[in-house]
C-alpha cells in the first residue's frame, strides 16, 4: 500500500513524499539507513508529523504533488487534513 507523509524537523522545516513503507522511509531520512532524499541531509532529524494511506502509487504521486503546492508546516498540514476528507481517506497523525 502506498502512502503520502509529512516529515517536520526541529527548526520547523517540512518534507512531503511517498512511499509503500512510511517508517523505513523516515529511518533512511535520518541517515539510519541508506538511499534517503539529498534534500533531507541536513535539517536532520526529520520526525513523522502525519501520513495518508492511499493505496496505488498513482494516487500517491498525485497527491504528493497538491501537498507540495502548499508552504509552511500550519499550511501543510491543513491541506493534508483537507485532502484526506475530500478523497475519504485516513489520516494518521503521529504528533504534534
Amino acid at each position: 500500500m502506498w502512502s503520502c507523509y509529512l516529515l517536520t524537523s526541529p527548526c520547523m522545516h517540512t518534507y512531503i513524499g511517498s512511499t509503500t513503507n512510511v517508517y523505513r522511509r523516515v529511518r533512511q531520512h535520518n541517515g539510519e539507513l541508506s538511499c534517503g532524499a539529498k534534500r533531507t541531509r541536513s535539517n536532520r532529524p526529520w520526525h513523522l508529523l502525519a501520513y495518508i494511506n492511499v493505496g496505488e502509487k498513482i494516487y500517491a504521486l498525485q497527491l504528493e504533488w497538491q501537498l507540495k503546492k502548499a508552504r509552511g508546516l500550519k499550511k501543510r498540514l491543513e491541506k493534508f487534513v483537507s485532502l484526506s476528507q475530500e478523497n475519504n481517506l485516513e489520516l494518521i497523525v503521529i504528533n504534534l
